[in-house]
């Protein structure tokens, strides 16, 4: 138990996908303007925050985001002194979410570490009975034969390391990850210690303030401890309603001031969605989804769930309940005819978990006698790399959909580079759930830059000529609405893009007649090529983008073009 190089590289990596995708999404975009809001702000004057004018579809809590802003404000102060001349708070983003990054690292590492604690507590507890029995007369207890599961940390680490969507958006500010996922990683560390009615009071707490779906896995961590005798009835509702009941209080206090009117935000919502059915308008799936798409495509290969068997088998009472109260929260959620991933992401590490504990297993314990055990050793080496590849594809592709975060840049480094001050730009909804923040904003005091999002089609209307930079999809100035004459009254300057596909023909041709692989790289490292940057080119060529948004400059009004016919 403890922290290892390997470990590192897990933060390290969460860093990597931070910068390669700075930019957030409409899904984010609550938790990344509340920051905003609190960091610049404060908290007794909220008159100027966000959700005030843009409210969404049901209120979210103001807790993560406070946190996370304490946690950053440090940060940013030491930022702001060493980057006074910064045209944009962008920074500010990139250091709220490092911060959100490492309380998730912090959660993992520390799931993992009580993983290894419950190994050595069962080898030891199995040590100690049978030297007790021995002291005292009685047949000592027959048992399988010692396993050696010493790797079970470093695999655990390796398969994080290795996926996807844990990765990715460990450092994204979605609810669910917003303080949610290392709380539960903490819980759940809890039942590997043994502390098992204080996991399920955080877990009802974290359910309650955070994301209500954790409720599912709480029942599950409640359920399988008492079915463990690790727990009986009274202790696990006990501690079930003292989390939810001080969480209720905690979330009614403080989002209640934040959203001018009494509410408990994961009460509404789960009425708007799960009691009023809303959520199905987003689109609904099969019972067996999260089973049959959602599993599969997180676990690319799919080796963690096959292992899952053996790691059962293999792993002691407390690892075992902790991953079947992970498939068995998945299984309630399975109920709700809405599915996203995100929403069985507190899942993830305790299967991680059990599948890292079968790998352990036959890494450290699986004699090489057959063709088939080499190949069985060999699958569970390589599947990390395999997905690790995977993971790194995923990536370029995500990269590529935040189109607005692109299109706001892009229309900011224009401001600069020509000493542009004093005029408005209206960015479209599209726009703005693909990238667009308050961090990214230019200081208003140094350029005087007004960011419109109106949506009110009415207001909108009445705003228009008021407007002297636009951000939409409209791919001419014909198109542009609310105006006779837009092809003459608006110019195109840049556009941003979005990834549309992939085309493997570019790999054609490549290679010369009867030239082989190796041939063709002395070729290129005959003439002095870089093979970094070519073989990065090439790759990079194959991933297709297309024209999404495009950024117009105002050059003249209807009534102008009226006047000088």
């Amino acid at each position: 138990m403890g922290w290892s190089y390997l470990d590192y590289g897990v933060i390290l990596l969460i860093s990597i996908y931070l910068r390669k995708a700075p930019f957030t999404k409409v899904e984010e975009s609550f938790s990344i303007q509340a920051v905003h809001d609190i960091l610049n702000y404060g908290i007794l004057d909220i008159s100027r925050y966000d959700h005030l004018q843009f409210p969404g579809v049901v209120p979210r809590s103001f807790i993560g985001p406070l946190i996370i802003a304490a946690l950053t404000k440090p940060f940013t102060y030491a930022s702001s002194i060493f980057s006074a001349n910064s045209p944009t708070q962008f920074e500010w983003q990139l250091l709220t979410r490092a911060i959100i990054g490492l309380t998730n690292w912090l959660g993992l590492m520390y799931l993992k570490n009580c993983g290894e604690h419950a190994l050595e507590t069962q080898r030891l507890e199995e040590q100690e009975e049978d030297k007790k029995n021995k002291e005292e007369g009685r047949p000592v207890a027959i048992r399988r034969p010692d396993v050696n599961l010493i790797s079970m940390g470093s695999w655990f680490t390796v398969n994080v390391l290795s996926q996807f969507h844990l990765i990715f958006y460990s450092s994204r500010p979605l609810p669910n990850f917003v303080l949610t996922l290392p709380l539960t990683n903490v819980a759940l560390g809890w039942v590997l210690l043994g502390n098992y009615k204080q996991s399920v009071f955080l877990l009802a707490f974290t359910a309650i303030i955070f994301r209500l779906e954790v409720a599912a896995l709480c029942a599950g961590v409640a359920l399988l401890s008492i079915f463990y005798k690790k727990l009986n009835w009274f202790n696990a509702i006990k501690f079930g309603l003292m989390g939810g009941i001080i969480g209720m209080g905690l979330t009614l206090t403080v989002d209640s001031y934040f959203w001018r009117d009494w509410c408990i935000p994961e009460v509404d919502a789960f009425i708007f969605n799960v009691i009023r059915g809303k959520s199905a308008e987003w689109g609904i799936e099969s019972p067996a989804g999260y089973f049959t798409h959602y599993l599969r495509t997180m676990f690319v290969p799919p080796t963690i769930l096959l292992m899952g068997v053996i790691g059962f088998r293999n792993a002691p009472k407390n690892i075992r309940i902790v991953s079947l109260a992970a498939f068995f929260h998945i299984f309630v959620l399975s109920f709700q005819p809405h599915k996203e991933w995100r929403f069985i992401i507190y899942s993830i590490p305790p299967i991680i978990l059990l599948g890292s504990t079968a790998a352990a297993y036959i890494w450290e314990n699986l004699t090489v006698k057959k063709a088939f055990h080499a190949l069985i050793i060999a699958v569970v080496g390589i599947s990390p790399l395999i997905s690790l590849a995977t993971s790194f594809a995923f990536l370029h592709v995500s990269s590529m959909n935040y189109p607005g975060g692109q299109a706001l840049t892009d229309f900011n480094e224009m401001i600069i580079a020509n000493n542009i001050t004093n005029v408005t730009v209206h960015m479209n909804v599209p726009v703005c759930m693909t990238g667009v923040t308050r961090f990214g904003e230019l200081d208003f005091d140094k350029y005087g830059i007004i960011y419109d999002k109106t949506e009110d089609l009415n207001e909108l209307k009445e705003k228009w000529n008021t407007f002297d930079y636009l951000i939409d999809q409209e791919g001419t100035a014909a198109s542009i609405p609310f105006e006779k004459h837009p092809e003459k009254n608006w110019e195109q300057v840049s556009s941003a893009q979005i990834f549309i596909g992939l085309d493997p023909s570019v790999f054609n041709g490549v290679l010369k007649e009867n030239e082989t692989p190796f041939d063709f790289i002395y070729r290129l490292i005959k003439a002095n090529v870089n093979l970094f940057s070519f073989f990065s080119d090439l790759i990079d060529s194959a991933f297709l983008r297309d024209d999404i948004f495009y950024t117009y400059r105002r050059i003249s009004h209807d009534e102008d073009h009226a006047e000088s016919q």
